[in-house]
């Protein structure tokens, strides 16, 4: 029993390590599985929120849609890296594509931050999780490029190439 317990504790270390510290793709097992739908050239999945100022928001089967998909923590080691690096970047697009007539939004799969005001795009929450399992996120950031009710881009987690692949991709639908 006591090298049951022993193997048992390895086997779960090294799925952690595995998990936590491999590269995202190792770590989501997206190496040998495929994408979660919805994928590029699936058709977008429409959907009317509210935003976090009391706007409606609606994502419709024509125009250019951004939307990302987030995590936010007040609590520091809980706070997501990947969304923390997409952020400046998703916002200085969203000012570089606003008078393409480009909607850019914002998802936090549960509550958003307070205090950012003056943003060029729409802050979205999913507290309850209808559009998070809507767009079958399981890792954030998520982030969709939808033109005309297609779904154009995604990409799962935030890398370096992520925001030139998303200008360039924004540019050939515009």
């Amino acid at each position: 029993m006591k090298r049951f317990v022993i193997v048992l504790l390895l086997v779960l270390v090294a799925a952690a390590g595995y998990r936590f510290y491999g590269s995202p793709e190792t770590g989501t097992g997206t190496l040998t599985l495929p994408q979660p739908a919805p994928n590029e050239d699936d058709d977008a999945l429409y959907f009317q929120a509210e935003s976090r100022d009391g706007e409606p928001f609606e994502l419709s089967d024509s125009g250019v849609y951004v939307v990302t998909f987030w995590s936010a923590s007040s609590l520091p080691f809980l706070a997501n890296k990947d969304t923390a690096e997409a952020q400046p970047e998703f916002e200085q697009m969203a000012r570089d594509y606003e008078e393409q007539g480009v909607s850019f939004a914002a998802i936090y799969v549960s509550y958003a931050p307070r205090g950012e005001v003056g943003l060029p795009y729409t802050v979205l929450q999913d507290p309850s999780g209808e559009l998070t399992s809507l767009y079958n996120v399981k890792r954030v950031p998520r982030l969709f490029l939808i033109s005309d009710g297609k779904i154009e881009l995604v990409q799962n987690g935030h890398y370096l190439e992520s925001d030139e692949q998303l200008r360039e991709e924004l540019n050939r639908v515009l």
